[in-house]
């Protein structure tokens, strides 16, 4: 089953995030669950053509529509919303945080994420010790 981020609409897919290239919303079928409309949330490019994240009117029920890049029907799957996992060094611990980075790398790290001045060889240090952090608290930073 893909996840689908509320808000971003980001989707998870086999290990992967992709971004949606549009958020428009165009009818796009019927719910195999109720007969309610289909209204598409989300539209993603894929090797093969494209995926569409379409939820019911109705009932809720979403799902994920595979289409080739001539926009045939290819199939669909069972999609999932899920709440983003926060990222943000603002919604870590310090405590973790201090644990994995020295407090230079922590400076440019918070530096980088308000898009101020920082020094790379820090944030590049920072970034080596990412997995480590990752398997350590279950949290992946993404800076």
């Amino acid at each position: 089953m893909c996840k689908i981020e509320q808000g971003s609409r980001r989707l998870h897919l086999q290990g992967t995030k992709i971004e949606p290239t549009s958020l428009e919303e165009n009818f796009v079928g019927f719910c195999e669950r109720c007969g309610g409309e289909l209204l598409s949330t989300a539209y993603y490019r894929s090797g093969g053509g494209w995926l569409v994240a379409a939820c019911c009117e109705r009932c809720g029920h979403m799902l994920l529509i595979k289409y080739d890049r001539s926009w045939e029907w290819q199939g669909d799957s069972a999609a999932e919303v899920i709440e983003p996992r926060p990222t943000s060094l603002s919604y870590l611990p310090r405590e973790q945080l201090e644990t994995v980075f020295s407090p230079a790398e922590l400076k440019a790290m918070e530096a980088c994420e308000r898009d101020e001045t920082y020094v790379r060889q820090n944030l590049s240090r920072a970034r080596v010790k990412y997995d480590k952090f990752e398997r350590l608290f279950g949290q992946r930073i993404e800076i």
